[in-house]
């Protein structure tokens, strides 16, 4: 039993140690992966989850960056990749409007 309990909280760890989580349903690996290089950044891993695959977004630039990509695209209701915690990908466009000052100013 422990040896079961230890290892459920090592698979997950990546996900409750993230800022936030793109999901997608479990046959789509290439899609998640595709979102990430489309939007620029860094591939990071993903592990079956919820939903069916939780990509554990490592930091806020990664979630800001992939929330400003997403938005306005097919959220969750469509079967599509979204971000967890906007499933229908219409981030606030402040975050989008902060990343590109950021973006300016590096």
């Amino acid at each position: 039993m422990k040896t079961t309990i230890t290892a459920l909280i090592l698979f997950l760890s990546p996900v409750f140690s993230a800022v936030g989580v793109l999901s997608g349903k479990s046959n789509q690996l290439a899609d998640l992966n595709s979102v990430m290089d489309a939007a620029g950044v860094k591939r990071f891993p993903c592990s079956p989850g919820y939903i069916g695959l939780d990509c554990g977004i490592p930091d806020n630039l990664t979630l800001n960056t992939l929330s400003c990509y997403l938005k306005g695209k097919p959220g969750k209701s469509a079967g599509a990749v979204f971000i967890y915690n906007d499933p229908t990908n219409s981030v606030d466009i402040q975050k989008c409007m902060n990343k590109c000052v950021d973006d300016v100013l590096k």
